[in-house]
């Protein structure tokens, strides 16, 4: 029997790991979304165009994200998938970008672009597949390995705020941008309570996974020359001794586990780390309130998404 899987981010890094363990076994299929496929070298060797296939997916444009999701159901040819993985993501530290749509380009890469693939392609989920979105101990304020990276936290002022962008703007450039990014990660997981509060007994489970620091993967690829240098080349080394450091391996194996029903095969609003075992998200992510406002959120632009009237800058 043919079990079929959805990666994206399955260019490099965990996500590539990801669909190689994937692929370990025979009987899964893969399809990944890949911003420029004819330049997934790496992910084409992991195997031929029967087992996996690597479709354009550009989560900083909704209509790319349209389009994969109807691409992907004509794959599908009445057949469901047995997971989703929402593993890509951007990490800017630059000056804040927004995308065609009119969203700051952080939260739709991570967040928005992956709920509204969700949504369109929640008819197609077997019964009870996981749909798992890639987390981050730097939504937590609390989390001791994030603060000494420099995050501080998701910055939650409202979902329209934090779509267009606007957090806390008396912070240098580059903590905006990092402020971004964790609030990025906590809306994921604020989408993944609601969802998993109010998904029927039958529908797909829903969990946020943080694979931890993974020093070496492309995630850095907008910080400094010696930011990314330091990224790639020390603390791969160094990583070992710091608390909730983990590889791209090591992470990738526990996410495998996850998406194949072997990790909480019966739960379903679980954040875990790349131990595979349960921990606990931010008292923010606890919010009801924010759970509900993050979801409606969505919800509408899966309706029918509209660019927001904001003033775009140049990507």
């Amino acid at each position: 029997m043919t079990v079929l899987h959805l990666v994206t981010g399955g260019t490099s890094g965990i996500g590539l790991e990801l669909v190689r363990l994937l692929l370990a076994d025979p009987a899964n299929r893969v399809i990944v979304g890949a911003r420029r496929p004819a330049e997934a070298g790496a992910l084409r060797a992991v195997a031929d165009a029967e087992r996996l296939v690597i479709l354009p997916l550009d989560l900083a444009a909704l209509a790319s994200t349209v389009a994969f999701a109807d691409a992907v159901i004509a794959r599908l040819a009445g057949g469901r998938l047995a997971s989703l993985a929402a593993n890509a993501g951007v990490q800017n530290v630059k000056a804040r970008r927004m995308t065609v749509d009119g969203y700051e380009e952080t939260l739709q890469a991570n967040w928005l672009a992956h709920a509204l693939l969700i949504e369109r392609l929640l008819p197609h989920l077997a019964p009870g597949a996981p749909v798992v979105f890639t987390a981050s101990g730097t939504h937590d304020p609390a989390d001791p390995g994030a603060r000494r990276f420099g995050f501080r936290g998701g910055v939650y002022p409202g979902i329209e705020k934090v779509a267009r962008g606007e957090l806390d703007g008396s912070v240098p450039e580059k903590q905006q941008g990092m402020d971004r990014y964790a609030t990025s990660k906590l809306v994921a997981i604020l989408h993944v309570y609601a969802r998993a509060r109010s998904a029927p007994a039958a529908g797909p489970r829903w969990f946020a996974y943080d694979p931890g620091l993974m020093p070496g993967t492309g995630l850095a690829r907008d910080r400094s020359a010696v930011e990314r240098w330091a990224w790639s080349t020390i603390l791969p080394v160094v990583a070992r001794a710091i608390p909730g450091a983990s590889t791209a391996r090591r992470s990738a194996e526990t996410y495998v586990r996850l998406l194949t029903g072997r990790l909480f095969p019966n739960e379903t609003g679980v954040h875990l780390d790349f131990s595979g075992r349960r921990t606990e998200s931010s008292a923010d992510s606890k919010r009801r309130d924010w759970q509900d406002e993050v979801a409606s959120f969505a919800a509408a632009i899966s309706q029918g998404w509209r660019p927001l009237a904001v003033e775009t800058a140049p990507r």
